[in-house]
C-alpha cells in the first residue's frame, strides 16, 4: 500500500480542534520517541490561544492524531503546560543535525523530516529530506525561489533518504550512534568510512569508531588524515585505543604514535600485546622520513636450505599475520639477506626443489637510513612492489610496500607544490587565518623586498631615459616574460631532480646548454613579436619620442631576447645548485625565481637600452 508522505514543516502551525470543531490552538512541535531504529511522534506541543502558552498533549488526548487532522478529546486548557526536557527531544531539534547516509556514503544535514502514518495511525518518521527545497521552505523563501527556478526550467523537489538507510542518534539525539545500525557501517569500505569521520565532530567520531569491529576501526583510522587520527586516538580510552592500534600495520601504528602526545603514546604501548608493541617501538626508533620510518616488520622470510614444500608450510603458518605477501626473502644461517623468491614461483615449483635454486640473488635493497624519496625513486626504477630494508650487516629489518611508496610520492608532490607556492601543507590542516598568514607571509615579505629593489631600479631607469620614456611601457611585459620563462625552467629542473637525484657535473653543463639554447630561441621569437608591437605603439604614440621608433623597437626586442635567455638559464641553475648544497630545490621555484628574475630582467633591460642608445647616439 502506498502511503502519503508528509513533511514536518507542513505540520508546524497546523490547527488543533476541539470536539466541537472549534480551533483552540496550533501545533508548534512534537516530542519524539525512539523505538529500536523507528522514530515516532509521541506527544504534540500545542499553542493554546486562550492562555497564550504551550501545552503538552499525549496521544490518548486526541480523537484524531494524523497529519490530516488533529482533534483533541478534552479541553486544551485542561492539559499541562509544556516544560522543555533535554531527555525528550522534539522534532525540530533534528533540523540541521548531521547524520550519515550509508547508501551514498556521506555526511548529510537534515533540512526536514519526512513522515507517514503507520497502520496503527501513529505518525512515524520515514526519512530525512536534505533538499534545497526543504531548506528554502523553512526560511520562507520557497515561493520566490520556485518562481525563479521555473524561469530556468528547474524543478525544486524533495530529496528523501529513508530512515533505515542512515545512522541514527542516541536516545537523547545528541550524538550519532551505531547501536542498531552498526552493520551498515561495517559493510562500508574503510576509505569511505574515513571520509565520513573527517566531517564529524569529536564526539561522533569516537561513537562511530567504538561501534566498529577492531580490525575495521584500525583500517578506517589508517585511511583517515593525520589530524583525524590524532583526535580519535586522544579521545578514546587507553584500552580501546591500544586494542585498535594493535590491529594496525606496525608502520602505520608507529607513525601515529610518533605524532601523539608522548605520555598517551606510552600508555597505549604499555597496554598493547608485548610482541606488537615491540615491533612498533623498533619502528619508532627510525626517522619518520627514512626507509626505516616507512617500512613494516610484517614480511615472510625463509632460509636458503628450505625446500619448496617447507616454504609452503611456512607460508600457511605465518600468512595470517602478514597483510601483503608479494615475495619471500631468503636468508642464510647468519640471517643475512641472500635473495628473493616470488610466491608465484614457489607455487609453480617442484615441492622437492631447494629455495636456493629458485631465488633471485640480483636484488636491490636499501638501508634503514635511506631517505624515503630515494626509496621511491628506486622502486619506480626497478618496478618493485616491495623493497627490503637491511642494516649495515645486510640483515633484513623490514620491507617497504608499494602502497607506502604511493603515500610518500603523494606527500612529496604536495610538499613540493606548497614550497613552490611559498607556503606549507600545514595550511591545509588549519582554519585559523593567523596560521595561514604565518605560512604565507615570509615569502610575500621577501617578494615585497625585491619589489623595493625593482622600484629603485625603475626610478633610475626613468631618470636616465626621460626623453624616451616610451621604453618604460615595456617593462612589465619584459619582466613578466622573464619570470614565466624562469619558472618553466626551474619547474622542469626540479622535476628532473626528483626523478634522478644523482646529477653529474656533465649533466649540469648539458642541461644549462639546453636551457641557454632554448631560452635564446624563445627569446628571439618573443623579441621579434614584441619588437613589432613596440614599433606600432611608438609610431602611434600621441607624443612620439625624438629617437627613431625602429631603434627603440630593436632595443625592446633585444632586451626581451637577453632577458629570456638569462631567465631560463638562471631558472634551471638555481635548483641544481640548491640540490648540491642539500637545500630542497622546490624552494627555488615560484616566488624565489620570479622575484629574482624581475630584478635581473630590469637590470638587463636597463643595460641593453643604455648600450644601444649609447651606440646609436655616438
Amino acid at each position: 500500500m502506498i502511503q502519503n508522505v508528509y513533511f514536518l514543516i507542513d505540520l508546524i502551525g497546523a490547527p488543533v480542534y476541539s470536539e466541537a470543531g472549534r480551533q483552540s490552538g496550533k501545533i508548534t512541535d512534537f516530542v519524539l520517541c525512539l523505538r529500536g531504529n523507528h522514530l515516532y511522534f509521541e506527544q504534540a506541543i500545542v499553542y493554546d490561544f486562550d492562555s497564550s502558552t504551550n501545552k503538552i498533549a499525549n496521544l490518548n488526548d486526541f480523537n484524531y492524531f494524523t497529519p490530516g487532522k488533529f482533534e483533541l478529546s478534552q479541553a486544551l486548557s485542561d492539559l499541562p503546560t509544556y516544560i522543555k526536557d533535554s531527555k525528550k527531544p522534539t522534532a525540530t531539534d533534528l533540523w540541521d543535525k548531521p547524520v550519515i547516509d550509508t547508501v551514498n556514503v556521506k555526511n548529510i544535514t537534515i533540512n526536514d523530516l519526512a513522515i507517514v502514518c503507520d497502520k496503527n495511525k501513529k505518525i512515524e518518521v520515514s526519512g530525512v529530506d536534505i533538499s534545497i527545497k526543504a531548506a528554502l521552505t523553512r526560511l520562507g523563501l520557497f515561493k520566490i525561489a520556485s518562481k525563479l527556478a521555473s524561469l530556468f526550467k528547474i524543478e525544486l523537489k524533495p530529496d528523501i533518504i529513508e530512515w533505515e538507510k542512515i545512522i541514527g542518534f542516541d536516545d537523547e539525539f545528541e550524538s550519532i550512534t551505531t547501536d542498531d545500525t552498526s552493520d551498515n557501517l561495517q559493510n562500508l569500505h574503510p576509505a569511505d568510512l574515513a571520509d565520513i569521520l573527517e566531517e564529524l565532530d569529536d564526539e561522533d567520531q569516537v561513537s562511530v569508531i567504538e561501534n566498529l569491529d577492531e580490525d575495521v576501526a584500525a583500517e578506517t583510522i589508517a585511511e583517515a588524515d593525520s589530524e583525524t587520527q590524532l583526535k580519535i586516538i586522544e579521545n578514546l580510552d587507553t584500552k580501546t585505543a591500544s586494542d585498535i592500534i594493535e590491529e594496525m600495520d606496525p608502520d602505520e601504528a608507529a607513525d601515529l604514535l610518533q605524532d601523539l602526545d608522548q605520555k598517551k603514546a606510552k600508555e597505549i604501548l604499555d597496554h598493547m600485546d608485548f610482541d606488537e608493541a615491540s615491533d612498533v617501538r623498533k619502528l619508532m626508533q627510525h626517522d619518520e622520513f627514512t626507509a626505516g620510518g616507512i617500512m613494516t616488520t610484517e614480511y615472510i622470510s625463509i632460509y636458503e636450505d628450505f625446500t619448496v614444500a617447507n616454504a609452503l608450510s611456512h607460508i600457511r603458518l605465518v600468512a595470517a599475520d602478514v597483510e601483503n605477501i608479494y615475495y619471500m626473502y631468503v636468508l642464510d644461517n647468519q640471517d643475512c639477506l641472500k635473495g628473493i623468491v616470488s610466491i608465484r614461483e614457489i607455487i609453480a615449483a617442484n615441492p622437492n626443489a631447494l629455495v636456493s635454486e629458485l631465488m633471485e640473488t640480483d636484488l636491490v635493497s636499501v638501508n634503514a637510513s635511506t631517505p624515503q624519496e630515494e626509496v621511491a625513486a628506486l622502486m619506480s626504477k626497478y618496478d618493485y612492489i616491495a623493497m627490503p630494508v637491511v642494516n649495515d650487516k645486510n640483515q633484513i629489518l623490514g620491507v617497504i610496500t608499494i602502497d607506502d611508496i604511493m603515500d610518500v610520492m603523494e606527500e612529496e608532490a604536495n610538499e613540493d607544490i606548497m614550497k613552490m607556492a611559498g607556503t606549507s601543507d600545514e595550511e591545509l590542516e588549519t582554519d585559523s587565518p593567523f596560521q595561514t598568514c604565518k605560512a604565507r607571509l615570509p615569502w610575500l615579505l621577501i617578494t615585497l623586498c625585491t619589489g623595493f629593489v625593482t622600484s629603485a631600479i625603475l626610478k633610475y631607469f626613468m631618470a636616465s631615459f626621460e626623453s624616451i620614456a616610451v621604453l618604460v611601457f615595456f617593462v612589465p611585459v619584459v619582466c613578466g616574460m622573464g619570470g614565466n620563462a624562469g619558472v618553466q625552467a626551474s619547474t622542469l629542473a626540479i622535476r628532473a631532480l626528483s626523478l634522478d637525484n644523482a646529477i653529474t657535473l656533465g649533466d649540469v653543463f648539458k642541461k644549462l646548454w639546453k636551457e641557454i639554447a632554448a631560452g635564446a630561441l624563445m627569446g628571439a621569437v618573443c623579441g621579434l613579436v614584441i619588437g613589432f608591437w613596440a614599433q606600432y605603439l611608438i609610431v602611434t604614440s600621441p607624443n612620439p619620442p625624438t629617437m627613431k621608433a625602429i631603434y627603440l623597437s630593436i632595443t625592446v626586442g633585444i632586451a626581451m631576447l637577453c632577458t629570456m635567455s638569462f631567465s631560463t638559464t638562471y631558472g634551471a641553475l638555481v635548483p641544481i645548485v640548491f640540490n648540491k648544497f642539500k637545500i630542497d630545490p622546490a624552494v627555488a621555484s615560484g616566488p624565489f625565481v620570479t622575484s629574482c628574475n624581475d630584478i635581473f630582467a630590469l637590470l638587463i633591460y636597463y643595460a641593453v637600452s643604455s648600450l644601444l642608445i649609447f651606440v646609436i647616439l655616438k
